[in-house]
């Protein structure tokens, strides 16, 4: 559907659920907030039997002093919604992505926009690390955790699929029924195939959200020990397809760490003192 000022791409039987809430090509709406936190506020969408989350986009990092919101071309909520698809028809679990929007601000940019199901009754993976700092998750629930957390991302490399936001937010689980489910794709990759360069940064990239987002919670010391790491990378790799060796993974993440590391702790610091570090969990408040 073309508006005035954007672009809105919908399921065709969620089109009266989306005009009664106001959701329309140019962003007339008004709606009530979402009760999980996350990076930016979220929108919420009753949609009979279902909740709908809406997530607008907004940059990470430094360039959120820059202008949060406000992006120079419209396509990646559409990407997203055709990445979600394709992974859901290859038997990974995403929410279902029920609109994207595009809606052009002031000047050459866009604002962002993306409507999907909400996952009910589950836990992002942030929010069980702090369970584990807290010593609020006993031995047998933390395993289940490290399995299942290794299992998914397995899943997803062995689908091709890179995820350019590989953090534990991004992770939802259900203990009970060891259910896990990703999310944010934006940016993400799909391809035949991924190199080992490729699967190990993406690991990496996991490895040093865990370390930047719990390391005051654990006073300074390492959540995870290396057998913690150890049982993570070993479900990894079954879920990929075998049982890769597991230590050549961990050697080539502690390569890439020693490189790297000092640059990505001066950007924490740069993050902290200009009012730009990570606000929550997708955990509901």
């Amino acid at each position: 559907m073309r508006g005035r000022r954007g672009w809105l791409a919908f399921e065709v039987p969620a089109r009266s659920v989306l005009a009664a809430a106001g959701f329309d090509p140019d962003a007339s709406e008004r709606l009530p907030a979402s009760d999980l936190a996350g990076r930016a506020a979220l929108g919420s969408i009753e949609a009979g039997s279902e909740r709908w989350v809406v997530r607008r986009f907004h940059h990470g990092g430094l360039l959120r002093a820059l202008g949060e919101h406000l992006f120079l071309q419209p396509a990646r909520p559409f990407r997203e919604l055709v990445l979600a698809e394709r992974l859901r028809a290859a038997g990974l679990a995403t929410p279902r992505v029920v609109a994207a929007r595009a809606v052009r601000s002031w000047g050459l940019t866009w604002r962002l926009t993306l409507v999907s199901v909400r996952v009910e009754g589950v836990r992002d993976g942030q929010a069980l690390l702090d369970e584990v700092a807290r010593g609020a998750l006993d031995l047998a629930e933390l395993r289940a955790l490290l399995a299942a957390a290794g299992a998914l991302v397995g899943r997803l490399h062995a689908a091709g699929f890179a995820h350019a936001d590989l953090t534990p937010n991004n992770l939802l689980f259900d203990p009970p029924t060891g259910s896990t489910w990703v999310l944010d794709l934006d940016g993400g990759r799909l391809v035949d195939r991924l190199g080992a360069g490729v699967r190990q940064a993406n690991l990496l990239r996991l490895h040093r959200a865990v370390e930047k987002r719990t390391r005051r919670r654990a006073a300074g010391r390492p959540l995870l020990t290396r057998a913690d790491l150890r049982r993570f990378l070993r479900a990894y790799g079954r879920a990929l397809g075998g049982e890769p060796d597991w230590k050549a993974d961990w050697r080539a993440i502690a390569r890439l760490e020693r490189r790297a590391g000092r640059w990505h702790r001066l950007v924490w610091w740069l993050e902290e003192r200009l009012g730009v570090a990570w606000r929550g969990s997708r955990t509901p408040r």
